[in-house]
């Protein structure tokens, strides 16, 4: 080999972080394509709704839906207390520097 310019191979790129997950937006999804499916698929010549006005009903529905669901459904509720107990409160943590630079001088 002649003395090419061999690059080093490229670093590889950082993975992009995932997007939080909302889980009214993906059941208002599946709502809209369920309402939007049935509107067009009717031939009755009748005017056809803003894609708008069906989005904000489908959201609405998915919101109503997630509201009932915790109301209504038991086991829902206990995953969302036992979500809501093991999770951290960050505000209510209270910390002591002046306790942590006394240890690190001993």
């Amino acid at each position: 080999m002649s003395g090419g310019g061999e690059s080093a191979p490229a670093p590889a790129a950082k993975p992009a972080a995932a997007p939080a997950h909302d889980p009214v937006e993906d059941l208002a999804r599946m709502i809209y394509i369920e309402l939007a499916a049935q509107i067009h698929s009717q031939l009755d010549g009748k005017p056809k709704p803003d894609h708008l006005k069906v989005a904000e009903i489908s959201f609405r529905l998915a919101e109503a839906f997630q509201e009932g669901n915790l109301k209504y459904n038991t086991a829902a509720r206990a995953r969302a207390d036992a979500k809501a107990k093991a999770s951290v409160d960050v505000s209510k943590i209270e910390f002591d520097f002046g306790s942590v630079g006394a240890t690190a001088k001993k």
